[in-house]
C-alpha cells in the first residue's frame, strides 16, 4: 500500500529529470540593446551679402544699377540673385564653402566679372566686397603697326569715333596692349600686356606708345612677338582666373584691332 502511494510520485519526479537532461524548449534570446538612431544635422546655411554700383564706360555712376545676376561658383550650388535698384543683393540659405561669385548683365554692356575666394562659413552671414562694374568701351583700335629704331619700339595705331579737342582725361579713350608668342594672342591668351595708352582727341584718333625692348622681359632677345590692341574704359575691372592666372579685363570692347608681330631686339 505504501508502494503504490509513492509510486505515482516516484515516475512524476523520473519524468521531469529526464526532461531536464534532454533540455527542454529554449527561451529566446532577450532582443539586442536597442541603439539611438542616428540622426544627420543639415551643414548651417546662410546669407550671402553685397553690393554693386554700375558706372559706363568712363565711370559716371548710372542712376540705377539693378538686373545685374550674381551668382556662386563653387562645390555648393545656389540660385542666382537679382540686385536691386540701388545695387544690393542677397543670395540666400547658402552652404558653407568657398566661392566665387559671378556677375553678369544679359543683353547689356557690361562684360562678366568675378570676385574670387569668397570664404563663406554658412553659419553666419558673409559681406561680400563692394563691387564697380563699367561698361565696356566703346573705343574700337585700328590700323596698329610697330617700328623698331635699336632697343626702342613705337606701337602706334587709330580708333574711333574720335572725341573731340578740350575732352577731360577722365573721359579720354585708351587702349591695351597684349603680347603673345602666335598670332592667336588675345585679351584672354597672352604672354605680359602693357598699361593703358591714353588716345589724344582730336584728329584721327591716333595713339602711339613707345616702350625699351628689355621692358618685355617675359621675352628673349631674337624671339617673335605678337601683339594686338584692344579698346578699354578708363577704369579696368580686372580679376584673375584661378585656372589661367592670367588677368581677366572685364571692360574690354571685343572688336580688337588686326594682329602685327616683330622681332624682339
Amino acid at each position: 500500500m505504501r508502494f503504490n502511494l509513492f509510486y505515482p510520485v516516484y515516475v512524476l519526479m523520473l519524468l521531469v529529470s529526464t526532461a531536464c537532461e534532454r533540455g527542454g524548449p529554449e527561451t529566446p534570446p532577450p532582443p539586442a540593446a536597442l541603439q539611438p538612431a542616428t540622426t544627420f544635422t543639415d551643414p548651417p546655411r546662410s546669407d550671402i551679402r553685397g553690393f554693386v554700383t554700375l558706372c559706363d564706360e568712363f565711370g559716371v555712376v548710372k542712376a540705377k544699377s539693378d538686373s545685374m545676376i550674381v551668382s556662386l561658383e563653387g562645390l555648393q550650388t545656389a540660385f542666382p540673385a537679382r540686385t536691386r535698384p540701388e545695387g544690393r543683393f542677397t543670395i540666400a540659405n547658402v552652404f558653407g564653402g568657398n566661392y566665387n561669385l559671378s556677375y553678369n548683365k544679359p543683353r547689356s554692356e557690361y562684360g562678366n566679372f568675378k570676385q574670387i575666394g569668397i570664404v563663406h562659413t554658412g553659419g553666419l552671414i558673409t559681406v561680400a566686397n563692394s563691387v564697380t562694374i563699367w561698361e565696356r568701351a566703346k573705343t574700337v583700335p585700328s590700323n596698329l603697326s610697330v617700328s623698331i629704331k635699336g632697343l626702342n619700339l613705337t606701337l602706334s595705331g587709330v580708333t574711333g569715333p574720335v572725341q573731340p579737342v578740350g575732352t577731360a582725361d577722365e573721359q579720354k579713350r585708351r587702349v591695351r596692349l597684349f603680347f603673345g608668342r602666335d598670332e592667336k594672342v588675345s585679351h584672354l591668351s597672352y604672354v605680359t600686356t602693357w598699361g593703358q595708352v591714353v588716345v589724344p582727341p582730336g584728329s584721327t584718333g591716333e595713339f602711339a606708345e613707345k616702350l625699351l625692348a628689355d621692358e618685355l622681359q617675359a621675352f628673349q632677345p631674337g624671339e617673335r612677338v605678337y601683339v594686338i590692341a584692344y579698346g578699354i574704359t578708363a577704369f579696368e575691372n580686372a580679376y584673375v582666373d584661378p585656372e589661367t592666372k592670367r588677368k581677366v579685363y572685364t571692360g574690354i570692347n571685343p572688336t580688337p584691332s588686326n594682329v602685327v608681330s616683330f622681332i624682339l631686339p
